[in-house]
Order: C-alpha cells, then structure tokens, then sequence
C-alpha cells in the first residue's frame, strides 16, 4: 500500500452514507489483494463552496493513513477550487480538467480522471464495440456535462475506435457547456452542439428529433443525487434506440420512464451498476497501487454480483 500505514480510502460523495459500497468495500479490498483497507465517506453537497473542498483535500493530503480517495459528484469542482493543492495529474486529468481518483505516490498526492476510461468500457459492453459504424446516421443526446459527461465527451472523442456524427449535450450551466466546447475544439470528426436549459419540456423535443437508434444518457445526477427526471413522461425516446441511466441507485425515474417504453420503441435501456463496478475497481487500483489484473477484476465483479440493485417499479 502507497506510505506506510495508509490504509483509509476517502469518498468524495453527496450523501455517501446511502452507498452500497460500504456494504461491500472488505470484500472488494480482498479481491484486490488489500488487507484492512476501510472506507470513509466524506459529504460534499451539490454546489459546496471552494472552502469546502479545499478542506476535504488539505485533510486527505496531510493524513498519512489516508491513501487516496474516490470523487463521484465533484469531479469538476475539486479541480476547479483545490488544484493548487495536488502535486500532480495525469494526462488525462489534465485534458478534462476533473478528477475521479486521488492517489499518493511517494508522499505526492496525485489525481485522475479514471472514468474516461471507465465510461468507455461501460459504453462498449452496452452497446457493443462498433456501434457507431453499425448506425453511421444515430446520434447521442448527452443530458448533464458534470464529471461523468465530460468523460463521456472526451472517451468519444480521444478513446473510441469510432464515434458518432453528432453529439448534443445539454446543461443548466453555460460554463460547464463553455468547458466541453473548449476540450472539442482541436478534435475532428464529431459535432458537437449545446444546450443551456433546465426544461424537461426542452429535452423531450430534442429527444423528439433524434434518428433512430440514437443513444439518450442521463448524466444529470437526477434520479439519485436529485429528485425527477431530465425527461418528462411525455417524452419519447429515439426509435430502436439505446438509453443509458448512469445512476446504479435511487428512484430513477428516467429509467423507468425508458422502461416503459422499451418494448413499443424497440430501445436497449441500460443502467448504471457496471459502469460503478468498473469505477470503484480502477479507483481502487489507483489509490491501493494494485494493478487490476483480470484475475482481480473477475473476483470484484464476483464479490459485488450479490449487491446488484432491483429494477424499478414501472
């Protein structure tokens, strides 16, 4: 383990108290080949001031048995208030300007933005590899540009062995739109247009235009961080298209709404639960410097098969 007698990892949350991943954190850390390893959650409400975050961070670096931590909701705003106070990013933090996994290395606190990659492993295994080429005329309405949608944007644009024609990300906050439109700038291959709205109205016709077999994400937090859903119940999501509900818990009512509609729109619907599988193992790695070999990952996905969410109600 990174320092000696680092044993903690930190969990940058809104409300972490109602995470299964305290449930299954010992299970994970043994199928990780790290003993004793405890988790903490650290509660950080949606739009917290700099002060805030700066604290949670000037803690995590100065307390020797914290090795690193796991950032969900405020992978923007960490960055953005506290990265003064980090020795270093990779760079693919510093490309999107976000961090998903602190880690020390040497006495260095260090940050990363593991979830382009994990995004994009996430997407594949739902979609499958080549789906863009498979429907060169589907687009992707991307709702929220926070941490896990700028992920998104960037695995597309950087990562993906191909990509779609068009992508239209809406936000409520024009400097988040302003910060996807400034990564995409030296990028080809993709237009990518914005929206400033917070209108479920608005989005159900935006969806409303999508070529069949489109994929519509809810990266908006809401359905587990908020109430509601970024949609309404009158929305109609893309013919034979896909649906991807990034919340793994909560009342996900966008999923629901996507639910019902599966069978009649001829749609794929996805939630969140791998995508915070493949998450909590690379995070891990990183802040317990254990390689995720595959023998690792299968064990992990194997301990966390049992925590697998119920559907909700239609």
């Amino acid at each position: 383990m990174p320092g000696s007698g680092a044993h903690i990892m930190q969990f940058f949350g809104v409300r972490t108290a109602g995470s299964s991943a305290f449930r299954f954190f010992p299970q994970w850390a043994r199928a990780l080949d790290v003993d004793g390893a405890r988790l903490v959650g650290v509660d950080l409400p949606l739009g917290a001031g700099p002060a805030q975050y700066r604290a949670a961070v000037h803690r995590l670096k100065a307390d020797p048995q914290v090795a690193g931590a796991l950032v969900t909701s405020h992978k923007l705003a960490v960055v953005a208030a506290a990265g003064d106070l980090f020795d270093g990013f990779t760079e693919t933090a510093t490309y999107c300007g976000e961090v998903s996994a602190l880690y020390k290395r040497d006495g260095r606190l260090w940050g990363h933005a593991a979830d382009v990659t994990t995004c994009g492993q996430a997407l594949d295994r739902f979609l499958g590899v080549g789906y863009w080429r498979r429907h060169p005329g589907a687009a992707v309405l991307l709702l929220g540009a926070g941490g896990a949608g700028v992920a998104l944007v960037v695995y597309l644009l950087t990562q993906a062995p191909c990509r779609p024609g068009h992508l239209l990300l809406v936000d409520r906050k024009p400097e988040k739109l302003a910060h996807v439109r400034r990564l995409a700038e030296p990028a080809a291959g993709m237009a990518i247009d914005t929206v400033c709205t917070d209108d479920p109205a608005v989005n159900d016709r935006l969806m409303a235009d999508l070529p069949p077999h489109s994929l519509v994400v809810n990266a908006t937090g809401m359905g587990k961080d908020l109430p509601g859903s970024p949609v309404t119940d009158a929305g109609r999501f893309p013919w034979h298209g896909a649906v991807w509900e990034l919340n793994y818990r909560g009342e996900r009512r966008f999923l629901a709404q996507a639910r019902r509609q599966a069978a009649s729109r001829g749609l794929v619907v996805e939630d969140g639960w791998h995508y915070f599988i493949l998450g909590w193992a690379t995070v891990m790695s990183y802040v317990f410097d254990r390689p995720l070999t595959p023998g690792r990952l299968a064990r992990f996905a194997a301990a966390s098969a049992p925590l697998f969410p119920n559907p909700p109600a239609p």
